[in-house]
């Protein structure tokens, strides 16, 4: 199925930003970017969805080893703040696969119920990671798609060691702990061991040094830093929670707040902003190999970047302009080198919400 995309031209300058998430790639005609590792460009062929597929948005995206792409949608947006009943507007997602030509490989675990999927992950050993930001819950689950690991309870909010409020991302360390970002309505980095045992947390509501707003994703760099996309506070998305799941001291913007990125240790010590790139939305950070990626606000009204960082080095290498409406979150294949990019909110770019929109795309070289 060909997705109808509204116009689109070569945005001007480099915005520098971070985003390692996927991020939504939007239609263009000849939108290329220029950069020292080569050109991208967008394939407006992928992916091909199967007739009849519906859903609203995208939100999360990842890659296997062997090439397969793992795209989870918000099929039904949440709204838990309708006057009516929640189960009645309660939110379902669901993971789509896709192979690189962008052929439709199916459903993954579609037996799982998630309310408002945030992001998708696969870590070294194969394992997929699902972020449910409006279920409360990060599940890992087994290749054939058995779940192993569960945190948090599902659709019930808390601040606590066994609950989140409004998870975002999942970081993992070499020792086999990993770090989630806990996140949307909470203001917190949340350290587990391998068997999913907490262990400790970091961050506090606040935009001074090693304070938090909303995490909204975190990833682990070639040189061992953790980095934070920490975008200022505030009651976002108030529709999708319920009275009293925000706290009060989140109803009202931070003053003097800038969106930026954050650098943690693994030991949660705080080191201070990451300014290699910045800009008023930082949605999104993701690290491969010796590579950032980061999204930020873009150059063009309604779009964002997505820049493309050295992490040795810290000096930006790539800039692929205009990538999409929102840089949710990226995926970047390891043999080809095809970055795939999963949009939210496709609307505030003038695009179209399910399959004929930009939820999921494929920058190529």
């Amino acid at each position: 199925m060909q997705r109808r995309r509204g116009p689109r031209h070569v945005a001007v300058g480099i915005v520098l930003a971070i985003v390692v998430a996927v991020s939504l790639g939007v239609a263009a005609h000849d939108s290329e970017a220029q950069g020292n590792d080569g050109t991208y460009h967008l394939d407006e062929s992928w992916p091909q969805y199967p007739p009849g597929s519906q859903f609203e948005m995208g939100s999360g995206i990842a890659v296997d080893a062997r090439g397969i792409v793992y795209a989870i949608s918000r099929d039904r947006d949440h709204w838990a703040g309708h006057p009516l009943s929640m189960t009645r507007y309660r939110g379902r997602g669901s993971i789509w696969m896709f192979d690189r030509s962008g052929t439709s490989l199916g459903k993954f675990a579609d037996d799982q119920e998630f309310i408002g999927p945030h992001s998708l992950y696969i870590d070294g050993e194969g394992f997929v990671w699902v972020v449910d930001r409006d279920g409360h819950q990060v599940k890992k689950l087994t290749p054939d798609g058995t779940p192993v690991l569960t945190l948090g309870e599902y659709g019930t909010y808390g601040d606590d060691h066994s609950h989140f409020n409004g998870p975002t991302g999942v970081a993992f360390l070499p020792n086999g702990d990993f770090v989630v970002s806990d996140g949307y309505w909470n203001s917190r980095l949340v350290w587990f061991n391998e068997d999913g045992e907490f262990l400790k947390q970091v961050g506090e509501y606040g935009n001074g040094p090693g304070q938090l707003g909303v995490v909204h994703a975190v990833a682990l760099d070639a040189r061992g830093r953790l980095l934070v996309a920490n975008v200022c506070g505030g009651a976002l998305h108030p529709y999708v929670t319920v009275r009293g799941q925000i706290a009060g001291e989140r109803l009202r913007p931070i003053p003097g707040c800038t969106s930026r990125f954050d650098v943690f240790n693994q030991d949660g010590s705080y080191e201070g902003p990451w300014s290699i790139v910045g800009g008023n939305l930082t949605l999104s950070i993701a690290a491969y190999g010796n590579r950032i990626y980061a999204g930020t606000t873009g150059s063009e009204r309604g779009r964002q970047d997505l820049v493309i960082v050295n992490a040795e080095t810290d000096t930006v290498v790539d800039t692929i302009r205009s990538a999409d409406v929102y840089v949710h979150q990226m995926a970047l294949d390891p043999t080809s080198g095809d970055i795939y990019v999963a949009s939210v909110y496709p609307e505030h770019g003038g695009e179209s919400r399910g399959p004929q929109g930009p939820s999921f795309v494929r920058w190529t070289r």
